[in-house]
C-alpha cells in the first residue's frame, strides 16, 4: 500500500520537475551572451644603446639613402635657392617610390591619373552628401555613448630592458660559494667598432649652427647680413647684405669695404666711415645672417658630395651632415684639403677619448674633407672597461691597446691574457701572456708585445668563487659570510647576540668540503657545549664551512595542552614553561558562567620506557583561579576538562516558541520536565479563532533525523539512476528507445536535484481538540529547547492540485465528500492517474485508496468527508517505455524518491 502511495507522489513531482527544468533552460538560453575576447597587446622594446648597428658593407645603398635625406643641404648658392631646390627634392622624393614600383603597378597608377573625373562628378556629390549625413549621425551617437561609457584603461608602457654593464655585473653579483662553481663561458659578445655610433643616422645636430655666438675673430665675407643700429644725431636700424664685392652700402654714407674684416674690428671700421658725415652718434653692429659656404666631403662617408654649410661650420659638423664615416673609413686620419694642400689632419679619437677639439678647424669655402680607408685595427674583449675594435695609429703595443680600452678591470685574470692573431694570408693563431708581474715588469711585458692588424686581445675573468670565508646561516640574527681567521671556532660566530631566541641548543650542523675532490660532508656539534667552550663541541672552522643553526620549531615537537568543556575558547594551546591551570584557563578566555568550578579534571600521560599510561588528577577550579594549591603546574599534552553545572541549559535548550492563535504568542523559557499544555496555559490558551485540527508542532532533533533519512534516500536513488544511464544503451532495442529512456532518466535526476534543495521541517503529527483533552494525553509532550507550536486559523477551503482541469481552492462545505470537491474543479484530466489520487490532511496524515476500505467495486476513499485545510493531490499517469523491461530497478528508484517526496508533502513544503 505504501509503495503505491510513494509511486503516486513521485509521478506528480516528476511532472512538476519537467515543467520547471524546461522553464529554467529557456531562461538560461535567452540570457546567454557571447564571451568577449581579450585583445592582446604587444609592445616592441628597442634600445639604441645596446642595438648592434648593421655593418655598412653596402656603401652604395647607404650613399643613396644619405643622398635622399640631405638633398636640402646641396647645390645652392643662397638661402632662397636652397629652399627652392629643397622643394624640388621633396617632389622628387615623392615620385621616386612610384618609379621603383613594378611596371604593371606603375602603368595602373598612371592610368588612374589619366582617367577623367567629370563623368563621375555628380555621383561623387551625391555620395558626399550621403556620407556627410551618416557621419553626423555617427558623431551624435558617439557623443551619447561617450557619456555612458567608462574610460578605457590606459595601456601600461613597457620599459626597455637595460642589460647591466661589465662593472655592474662584477659588483652586483652575490658571493659565489665553492660548491656552486660552474665553468666560465667560452667566447665573447659581438664587438663593435669604436666611435662610429657618434654619427647616428638621422642625427644632424652639427649641420645648422646659425644660433651660436659669433667670436671676435670671425672674418666677415660676401653673403653675411649685418644689422647696424645708429642713435644720437642719426637714428635708424639697417639690415645690410655684404655683396660679392665685399661691401655694404650705408644710407648717405655710401659703400664700405667689410670683407676680410674681423667681427671684432667691424664696429670701428663702420664708425669711422659714418663719422665722415655725422657727429655725436653711437653705433652697434650685429650679424643677422651668416653666409653659406660650399664644402666637399669625399671618401668613406655615408653620403659623399658637396654641402652648403654655414661659415661657422667645422670638420665634425660637416662630417655629421654627410652621415659620418662608414665603418670602412678611418676616424684617425681625416684630411682637410684647401687650395690643393692638406691644411690639417684630424684624429677623432682625440675628441672621443679626451674631448680635445683643437684640430676641429673652421671650414673655408671650397674645402675638401677626405675620409680615407681605415688603417690597422685591433680588438679587445673581456674584462676591460671599454671593449671594442680600435683603429691603430701611433699605438704599437699591447699596453697602448689597453689604454684605448680604458684599462683592465680588477676582475681581469692577468695570469693568462690571450692574443688571437691573423698571420697574413696564412692562418689564425692564439698566444697567452702572463701579465701578473710587479709594476714595472708588467708594463715592460705589455709594452714588448707588438700589435698587428686584426689582433684580438681577450682578458679572461678571475675565479668568482669567494675565498677565505665561512658562512653562517639558519636561525641566527646576522647570517652571511664571515672572514676566516687562524684558529677560528664555532663559538666565534655565535658569541654575543647572534643567536635568535628559541634556537635549538642540542645540535648544529657544519657542511664541510673535504679534499681532494671537495666533496661535502656533515659535521654535527652541540650548540650549548660550543658556547660553554667544550673543546669537543667547539669545532675549529675550515675554509668554505657552512654553519647552520636550527630553531626549536624545526627540531622539536611543539608541546601543547588542551582544554575542553565550559570555557570561552576550547581547544589546543601551546604549552609554555611553568604553565599552570589558571594560565591555561586565561589563555582559553576564562570559564563560562555555566562552568562547575568545584571539580575539574586533568588527564595526564605518563611515559615509562616503551609504555604509555594515562591517569586523571582532580582539581578544584575555584581554588586554582585564586592561585591556591590546586593551581598546579601543567605538563606537555595535559588535557583539562571543565564540567557544566548540573541541570544548566543553554539558551537554545531553555526556550520554545508559540505562534498563531494563542492569546500571547512568543518565545517562552521552560524548565526541565515542563509539558506542552503547561506552556500553552502560560500563554493564555487558545483564541476563539484557533483551528486545532491544523496544529503544526516541530522539533529540532526530529528535523535532523528526517533530513538524514531524506539525504540517504536521494543518494541511493541518484546512484541507481547513474547505473541505469550506463546500461541504457545495452538494453534498448532502438534509437527511439534510447532517447526515450534518456529523457525519463533525466527527468528523474532533475526531480532529485529539486528535492535536494528542500529541507525537512521536523513536524510531529498530533491531534488536539481542546486544552482539557490535551492535558495528560499522549500528545502532551515533554518539551525540549527549540520546539515550535504553530496554531493556525481556519483556512476555510479545500486545496485541489495536480492533473485536474482547474487547480484551485474550494470553499469548505459540510456534508460533501472527496468526489464532490473533484467535480468542482472539473475533475481529473485524461492524463491523471485515478488510482494514485490521495489526500494530505491538515494535520499531516495521508488518506489514499490503499488505506481505505474496499468491497468489490466500492471504495470508501471517494466518500471520505474532508476538513478545512485538506489537500487533494491528483498525480499524472505514469507511461512505461519500452526500455523499462526490468521494472524492479526503476521501481526501486521511484520508491526512494517517493519516500522523500512524501515527507515533504506531509510537511507542507
Amino acid at each position: 500500500m505504501k509503495r503505491i502511495l510513494f509511486l503516486v507522489v513521485t509521478l506528480s513531482l516528476l511532472s512538476i520537475a519537467t515543467a520547471f527544468s524546461a522553464s529554467i533552460s529557456e531562461d538560461a538560453s535567452s540570457s546567454a551572451t557571447p564571451a568577449t575576447a581579450k585583445e592582446d597587446s604587444s609592445f616592441a622594446v628597442s634600445s639604441d644603446y645596446f642595438s648592434t648597428p648593421k655593418d655598412t658593407e653596402d656603401d652604395s645603398l647607404n650613399q643613396d639613402q644619405g643622398d635622399d635625406q640631405r638633398q636640402g643641404y646641396r647645390r645652392g648658392a643662397s638661402s632662397v635657392r636652397e629652399q627652392e631646390e629643397g622643394d624640388d627634392t621633396v617632389e622628387a622624393g615623392t615620385q621616386k617610390p612610384l618609379q621603383e614600383r613594378p611596371e604593371e603597378l606603375r602603368d595602373a597608377g598612371a592610368k588612374e591619373e589619366r582617367e577623367p573625373k567629370d563623368a563621375v562628378a555628380a555621383t561623387d556629390d551625391k555620395q558626399g552628401r550621403d556620407d556627410k549625413d551618416k557621419k553626423e549621425k555617427k558623431e551624435r551617437k558617439a557623443k551619447k555613448d561617450k557619456k555612458t561609457t567608462a574610460k578605457a584603461p590606459v595601456k601600461k608602457t613597457v620599459k626597455p630592458v637595460v642589460e647591466p654593464s661589465v662593472l655592474e655585473k662584477a659588483m652586483g653579483e652575490n658571493p659565489l660559494i665553492i660548491d656552486r662553481t660552474r665553468p666560465q663561458p667560452y667566447g665573447w659578445d659581438q664587438l663593435t667598432q669604436f666611435g662610429y655610433s657618434f654619427f647616428k643616422r638621422g642625427k644632424d645636430s652639427f649641420a645648422s649652427q646659425t644660433d651660436v655666438p659669433v667670436g671676435a675673430n670671425y672674418v666677415v665675407g660676401p653673403g653675411d647680413r649685418l644689422v647696424v643700429t645708429l642713435w644720437g644725431s642719426i637714428n635708424g636700424t639697417y639690415k645690410l647684405d655684404v655683396n660679392r664685392s665685399g661691401e655694404i652700402v650705408l644710407p648717405k654714407v655710401g659703400a664700405v669695404k667689410v670683407a676680410g674684416v674681423t667681427y671684432g674690428e667691424l664696429p670701428a671700421v663702420l664708425k669711422a666711415s659714418v663719422a665722415r658725415i655725422y657727429k655725436d652718434f653711437q653705433i652697434n653692429v650685429n650679424l643677422d645672417k651668416l653666409r653659406l659656404i660650399k664644402v666637399y666631403v669625399v671618401g668613406e662617408v655615408a653620403s659623399p658630395g658637396d654641402y652648403n654649410v654655414t661659415s661657422l661650420s667645422t670638420v665634425i659638423s660637416a662630417l655629421s651632415a654627410a652621415g659620418g664615416p662608414t665603418k670602412s673609413g678611418s676616424l684617425r686620419n681625416i684630411q682637410i684639403n684647401r687650395d690643393g694642400k692638406v691644411v690639417e689632419t684630424v684624429d677623432l679619437y682625440d675628441f672621443f677619448l679626451k674631448g680635445d677639439k683643437g684640430k676641429d678647424i673652421r671650414l673655408q669655402p671650397g674645402d675638401t674633407i677626405l675620409v680615407p680607408v681605415i688603417g690597422r685595427v685591433a680588438g679587445i674583449v673581456g674584462n676591460v672597461k671599454r671593449p671594442g675594435i680600435y683603429e691603430l695609429k701611433g699605438e704599437t703595443s699591447l699596453q697602448d691597446l689597453f689604454a684605448l680600452g680604458g684599462g683592465i678591470n680588477p676582475t681581469g685574470y692577468l695570469q693568462r691574457v690571450q692574443l688571437y692573431r691573423v698571420q697574413a694570408h696564412d692562418k689564425k693563431v692564439v698566444d697567452d701572456f702572463n701579465l701578473d708581474l710587479s709594476g714595472a715588469a708588467a708594463e715592460q711585458r705589455s709594452a714588448s708585445v707588438k700589435m698587428q692588424d686584426l689582433d684580438l686581445v681577450n682578458v679572461l675573468p678571475i675565479d668568482s668563487v669567494l675565498r677565505g670565508y665561512v658562512r653562517l646561516e639558519g636561525h641566527v640574527l646576522r647570517p652571511g659570510d664571515y672572514a676566516l681567521k687562524p684558529g677560528m671556532k664555532v663559538s666565534s660566530l655565535l658569541q654575543g647576540d647572534n643567536l635568535l631566541p628559541q634556537y635549538h641548543a642540542g645540535a648544529g650542523q657544519i657542511i664541510r668540503l673535504y679534499p681532494p675532490d671537495l666533496h661535502p660532508e656533515i659535521v654535527y656539534f652541540d650548540v650549548a657545549g660550543a658556547l660553554k667552550g667544550d673543546r669537543a663541541q667547539d669545532v675549529e672552522l675550515k675554509e668554505f664551512d657552512r654553519v647552520k643553526i636550527f630553531s626549536r620549531e624545526q627540531m622539536e615537537e611543539t608541546p601543547v595542552v588542551k582544554v575542553s568543556g565550559e570555557v570561552q575558547k576550547p581547544g589546543q594551546i601551546r604549552y609554555l614553561e611553568n604553565m599552570t591551570v589558571r594560565d591555561l584557563l586565561m589563555q582559553a578566555g576564562n570559564v563560562k558562567l555555566s562552568a562547575y568550578l568545584g571539580n575539574g579534571e586533568i588527564t595526564r600521560v605518563k611515559r615509562t620506557g616503551g609504555t604509555v599510561t594515562s591517569y586523571s588528577i582532580p582539581v578544584n577550579l575555584e581554588q586554582a583561579l585564586k592561585g591556591g594549591e590546586d593551581n598546579i603546574k601543567l605538563e606537555p599534552f595535559d588535557e583539562l576538562t571543565v564540567r557544566r553545572i548540573p541541570n544548566w541549559a543553554e539558551a537554545t535548550d531553555r526556550y520554545v516558541t508559540l505562534k498563531g492563535e494563542v492569546m500571547f504568542p512568543g518565545t517562552y523559557p521552560i524548565y526541565k520536565g515542563e509539558r506542552l499544555s503547561s506552556v500553552i496555559a502560560r500563554a493564555g490558551g487558545f483564541t476563539d479563532l484557533a483551528y486545532l485540527r491544523g496544529v503544526r508542532f516541530t522539533r529540532e532533533n526530529v528535523r535532523k533525523l528526517q533530513q538524514q533519512r531524506m539525504d540517504e534516500a536521494l543518494d541511493r536513488a541518484q546512484d541507481q539512476i547513474i547505473k541505469l544511464q550506463s546500461n541504457v544503451s545495452q538494453t534498448a532495442a532502438s534509437a527511439e528507445e534510447v532517447a526515450s529512456s534518456k529523457t525519463t532518466l533525466d527527468n528523474l535526476m532533475r526531480s532529485i536535484d529539486i528535492l535536494k534543495t528542500k529541507k525537512a521541517e521536523g513536524r510531529v503529527l498530533m491531534e488536539i481538540t481542546s486544552m482539557r483533552d490535551l492535558k495528560g494525553s499522549m500528545y502532551d509532550l515533554e518539551l525540549q529547547g527549540g520546539d515550535q507550536l504553530n496554531v493556525p486559523s481556519d483556512p476555510g477551503g479545500i486545496n485541489v492540485i495536480g492533473d485536474v482541469y482547474n487547480q484551485s481552492t474550494v470553499v469548505t462545505q459540510r456534508g460533501h465528500d472527496l468526489e464532490w470537491y473533484l467535480k468542482q474543479v472539473g475533475g481529473p484530466t485524461g492524463d491523471a492517474d485515478m488510482d494514485g489520487i490521495y489526500v494530505v490532511k491538515v494535520d499531516g496524515s495521508v488518506i489514499s485508496q490503499a488505506n481505505s476500505s474496499k468491497f468489490m467495486f466500492y471504495n470508501s476513499f471517494w466518500g471520505k468527508k474532508l476538513d478545512s485545510g485538506d489537500t487533494i493531490i491528483v498525480p499524472r499517469q505514469y507511461e512505461k517505455t519500452a526500455w523499462l523491461r526490468g521494472a524492479k530497478d526503476i521501481a526501486s528508484v521511484i520508491g526512494n524518491i517517493a519516500v522523500t517526496a512524501g515527507v515533504l508533502v506531509a510537511a507542507g513544503l
